[in-house]
């Protein structure tokens, strides 16, 4: 390789890098207006914090959600819906690890910390739509009564 060969990658790799930065800085570009209301049977909450950091790898992008206790039942069906992303949570047999941060709590509730995949964060992020990630607006944890 000569020299303008390595000047034309090491070019590329700048503007490679400021455009990365470019979007991953870049703000929202939906508002956060009012909610739609809720069908009968769906519950919607809105998380407490939400954590995006895809480039420190696997489960670095996820929300914390306050959850009332009576939503930790099996006959409700839990999904995550990220701005206009859906993602079932299979529930497991086996007691989940309760997320536990003294700040948040609150009685009668219990955190739940629910993870984006990382290759979602990531298309987010190529499609220029990574404030809208950011944003906790954008956020819900769906519960959806399965007895109705």
């Amino acid at each position: 390789m000569n020299v303008l060969e390595g000047r034309r990658v090491a070019a590329a790799f700048v503007l490679a890098m400021a455009a990365a930065a470019w979007l991953a800085l870049r703000s929202s570009a939906v508002s956060c207006g009012a909610s739609a209301p809720a069908a009968p049977g769906l519950y919607r909450i809105a998380p407490a914090r939400i954590v995006v950091r895809p480039w420190y790898g696997p489960h670095h992008v996820y929300g914390i959600f306050v959850v009332p206790d009576r939503f930790n039942d099996k006959r409700y069906a839990v999904s995550l819906a990220v701005h206009g992303v859906t993602r079932q949570i299979v529930r497991r047999r086996l007691p989940e690890k309760t997320y536990v941060d003294a700040t948040l709590a609150a009685p009668g509730h219990y955190l739940r910390r629910v993870f984006v995949p990382t290759r979602v964060a990531l298309w987010f992020l190529i499609t220029g739509r990574f404030g809208e990630l950011r944003t906790p607006c954008q956020w819900e944890l769906v519960f959806a009564d399965r007895s109705i």
